[in-house]
């Protein structure tokens, strides 16, 4: 019977292992933003290399932005909405669909226009891209009244947690990080909120930015505050999580199983020679 009591007491201590209070309550600082305070993140997305965008070209002569029509999403309408060469239209609530292409950014930062040709697009906002080919069209005397509008199809990051992912298609520039953890299911199964990697590309090159979640000024100060497009969220499993995906808990599950048989027959063999 000792053996059973020093058993049962290693198990439920094991087991009742959980994280501190401190790790799940989140935003504790958020008293200290009673007053305004300005965020130092920007979610100015740049455009990147294997990017789909919507271009659209607004004039008072459709004839003149139909020269500049490809078969991709260049609109023809007079108020700047997106439209297709069947004259069907979109709003761009369906921008994000994945059936959906638009004009490519290849692999040196360029995308093909119609007339114009070869433009660089690469690191430039939506607003700087659309700037840009609106004064080509202009300048060029293709299109005098030209207006031009840009918008990314491609926007999606993706949220790993623990054994499980998701990639989110973002419909907007703004999306936080809160924002794509809350839309992929939010924090669950004791996941740490102090310790979340979020892995970006820039340049060329791989970044990592560790989040605390707990705390508002570590999220509103970080870059990473407003994703990017390809951002990788990666949630961390924690307390009972861990000890229920490892191997330990597993063999000590299947033993207690044992263990719970044996004592039962025991009990009632002891029974039945009383």
């Amino acid at each position: 019977m000792k053996f059973a009591t020093f058993f049962s007491l290693v198990m439920v201590l094991l087991l009742s292992s959980c994280v501190s209070r401190e790790h799940y309550i989140l935003f504790q600082d958020a008293n200290d933003y009673q007053d305004a305070k300005r965020i130092a993140s920007t979610y100015d997305i740049r455009i990147q290399a294997d990017d789909q965008l919507a271009i659209s070209i607004a004039s008072k002569d459709k004839e003149l932005v139909e020269v500049f029509n490809n078969q991709t999403f260049v609109g023809a309408g007079q108020n700047g909405s997106f439209g297709m060469n069947n004259n069907s239209m979109m709003n761009n609530s369906n921008l994000g669909s994945p059936n959906l292409s638009g004009f490519h950014v290849d692999n040196e930062g360029y995308i093909e226009f119609p007339i114009l040709g070869r433009i660089y697009v690469e690191g430039k906002s939506r607003k700087e891209v659309a700037d840009d080919l609106q004064n080509r069209l202009r300048d060029g005397q293709y299109i005098n009244d030209a207006v031009v509008n840009v918008e990314l199809l491609s926007f999606h990051v993706v949220v790993i947690r623990g054994n499980e992912g998701k990639v989110l298609n973002i419909s907007k520039d703004r999306c936080t990080v809160i924002e794509a953890i809350t839309m992929a299911g939010g924090f669950q199964n004791g996941n740490d909120r102090r310790d979340i990697l979020v892995v970006r590309e820039e340049n060329g090159e791989l970044w990592t930015y560790r989040l605390d979640f707990t705390m508002l000024s570590n999220l509103v100060n970080s870059p990473v505050y407003y994703l990017q497009q390809n951002d990788v969220i990666y949630i961390e499993p924690a307390g009972a999580q861990q000890i229920e995906e490892s191997s330990a808990y597993r063999y000590l599950s299947a033993f207690s199983a044992i263990f719970s048989v044996v004592m039962s027959v025991g009990a009632i063999a002891i029974t039945l020679n009383k």
